[in-house]
């Protein structure tokens, strides 16, 4: 992040510090309680235990970090001023607050007529709406209209999107104004939740990145143009097809553009990879890269969830828990550990250090951490994925045990180096870098 980047409008680090913190805490939380709810989800990842969790880290822990992550990125990759540091505060405290409230409930069973669920809600609902607002109003400012740029400012919109339309599916569930049921409408809101925002955020962002960390050069961004088309027209047509009920048949067909358009993202980071300069990779890229083959994952259970193979029926339960973990806890979970090692120790940087240069020996930000606490969450963080996987496969709740036990280990660590940075104590003296 801080090669080839300006950081003249970067925002003041309280604006995004206090997101990577909720989130590394979520992922603790989230972890502990995974080990409570194994005999639940072992089964199914449906009820009230898994729906606690799910939303810890959707809302906590992945989204939280996303939000910090682009109040710091939009100003930097853009060329832009953030439009509210007002705004970005008080997003940050109702997602917080709503998180907590969602969760709680969810975990409890507490959801029919429940004043909590209706409060965490409107919270959350009222973050994303500031959030998206504050994100659009400072990308409208931009000059530099990459597809990087369009595939962030193309997610927000799609984010803008899910959240309207979770509004008219409360609406439309007490008043019915159309006659489609809110199963699929909740089918669409998902897909344009987990695709059009996640997915295509991940997409503008590391094809910025990644190429960066890698510096590899040269790269054929028309795979970058090919994907944006290709996930959107997609996005467009299944979102439509759920809509008007379409046969099964109709849908899978539909579904491929998308699994194009991500294949062509995937091919773009892959050139980078082999191109890379950096050919010996830190902790955090390692982990950046194991987010690929868990969306190559992801993109294969997805598929074999909506085929439905008669031969695999038996295993559809199962199949159905594996895409949504190597979705949430594999793609975004290893994206997001990986890289905040290429960010939240740079913003930090930023503050302490950027007018020290030249004056005082600083250190670099990657001296911010412990490299040995990161590998080793590294190794625990396989350990734990492998384990979920697998019990999430035969079914077994004493996987999943010793899964949240490794998650949890994972996090614990990863706790310890996201707080490290944050209360970095400042050193100008002359640094001697132990690491190897």
């Amino acid at each position: 992040m801080n090669a080839g980047l300006s950081t003249k409008n970067a925002p003041h680090p309280s604006v995004v510090v206090p997101h990577y913190a909720f989130g590394a805490i979520a992922f603790l939380v989230a972890s502990v309680l995974l080990y409570f709810a194994s005999e639940q989800i072992a089964y199914s990842f449906v009820g009230p235990h898994a729906l606690g969790i799910v939303h810890i880290l959707v809302l906590g822990w992945i989204s939280m970090i996303i939000f910090g992550a682009l109040y710091q990125l939009i100003p930097v990759v853009m060329e832009v001023k953030l439009y509210s540091e007002k705004l970005a505060y008080t997003s940050f405290g109702l997602l917080a607050i709503g998180t907590i409230l969602l969760s709680f409930t969810f975990w409890q069973n507490y959801i029919a007529h429940n004043p909590l669920v209706d409060a965490g809600g409107t919270f959350v609902l009222l973050s994303v709406v500031l959030f998206a607002f504050n994100a659009l109003k400072s990308a409208a400012k931009t000059e530099q209209k990459t597809i990087e740029n369009r595939f962030i400012i193309n997610s927000i919109i799609w984010l803008t999107l899910t959240v309207f339309l979770g509004i008219f599916i409360i609406i439309n569930a007490k008043v019915g104004i159309i006659s489609q049921t809110n199963i699929d409408l909740l089918k669409i809101h998902a897909l344009w939740g987990v695709l059009g925002w996640f997915v295509f955020l991940v997409i503008g962002v590391s094809s910025k990145l990644l190429p960066m960390f890698f510096i590899a050069h040269n790269l054929k961004v028309k795979y970058l143009h090919l994907s944006y088309y290709f996930s959107n027209v997609g996005l467009v047509l299944l979102s439509v097809s759920f809509f008007l009920n379409w046969n099964a048949w109709i849908k899978e067909l539909l579904a491929l553009p998308i699994i194009l358009g991500i294949f062509f993202f995937v091919r773009y980071n892959y050139d980078a990879y082999k191109a890379r300069l950096r050919r010996k990779l830190d902790v955090g890229m390692k982990l950046s890269v194991l987010a690929f083959l868990f969306l190559i994952l992801t993109l294969l259970t997805g598929v074999l969830a909506l085929i439905n193979f008669d031969m695999l029926s038996s295993f559809q339960s199962s199949i159905t828990s594996i895409y949504g973990a190597s979705l949430i806890l594999g793609f975004f979970t290893s994206l997001i550990l990986g890289q905040m090692y290429k960010t939240l120790p740079f913003i930090v940087w930023l503050q302490k250090y950027q007018s020290k240069v030249g004056k005082f020996k600083t250190p670099m930000p990657a001296d911010m951490y412990s490299e040995k606490v990161a590998h080793a969450h590294y190794y625990s963080y396989i350990v734990a994925i492998v384990l979920l996987m697998v019990g999430f496969l035969v079914q077994m709740p004493i996987l999943i045990k010793l899964s949240s036990i490794a998650f949890t280990l994972t996090a614990l660590l990863f706790v310890y180096n996201t707080f490290v940075i944050i209360f970095h104590k400042q050193k100008l003296e002359e640094i001697v870098r132990k690491k190897k």
